[in-house]
């Protein structure tokens, strides 16, 4: 049973990991007809043996398209998992608002703002606004040049409220060198205007092969390298899973 719980917060640790730096460009929803559109998931686990176990999970998602260029969606996530009468294993909570505007071919400009915490990063609340102008030079195939204002709280550090001005750029692409074949890459580097040489790094990339109509086969990989008053030497990791993927 100890093994077992082990399992299961090695797990918890690495997906709190992964939310350290919120992928947001892995959440463009490629669908465009007019309207609006929403999805709300929830899943609920609970272990019990000689210790009780309880996951939560929920996500809301709204996607608004009008007739005209203006498009806009809001993503919301949070993830709790803890042990009765003991300590959380994870609570984090995220949400981010983005519109943009078809305003030139093959150009769009955007705002978001975005909220998240973070118990397993001791990352108390951060806080986003900013706009990025995005390139769409070829299909698949995307830039984008941006500036946010960041704001961010720490637990049980010496540092007070951070607040400060970051360049956010990005590159998207994605390509098929097999028609059942599809490579995604999504490379993000920001850093402060005051300080260049703080800055935070993230690659998101991944392998998919699809079978059939209802079923394919997938591979994530995930780097992140963050040098910051919070880590002055330097942090980085990388992750890879895989999984299947189904199609209704």
């Amino acid at each position: 049973m100890k093994l077992f719980q082990m399992v299961i917060i090695t797990i918890l640790l690495c997906i709190s990991s992964l939310f350290s730096q919120v992928n947001t460009e892995s959440m463009r929803n490629q669908q465009e007809t007019p309207g609006i559109n929403q999805n709300l998931d929830f899943s609920f686990v609970y272990i019990s043996g000689n210790s009780d176990i309880m996951i939560l999970n929920g996500n809301y998602r709204i996607d608004f398209h009008s007739k005209s260029k203006w498009h806009g969606f809001f993503v919301m996530k949070y993830d709790r998992a803890f042990e009765k009468s003991k300590d959380d294993f994870t609570n984090k909570g995220f949400g981010h608002l983005r519109t943009l505007n078809h305003f030139r071919p093959h150009i769009d400009i955007e705002f978001f703002i975005q909220k998240e915490f973070n118990y397993y990063l001791e990352l108390e609340d951060r806080e986003l606004i900013g706009g990025v102008l995005r390139f769409i030079p070829i299909k698949q195939f995307s830039i984008g040049i941006g500036v946010m204002n960041e704001t961010e709280i720490y637990q049980n550090t010496l540092l007070e409220e951070q607040n400060f001005i970051k360049s956010t750029n990005y590159i998207n692409y994605s390509v098929q060198p097999m028609p059942n074949v599809t490579i995604k890459n999504i490379l993000y580097y920001q850093f402060k205007l005051k300080e260049m040489d703080h800055y935070r790094i993230l690659w998101d990339g991944q392998l998919s092969f699809k079978g059939a109509d209802w079923l394919s086969f997938y591979i994530n990989y995930l780097y992140r390298y963050d040098l910051s008053d919070i880590n002055p030497n330097g942090g980085s990791y990388f992750e890879i899973s895989n999984g299947l993927g189904f199609h209704f």
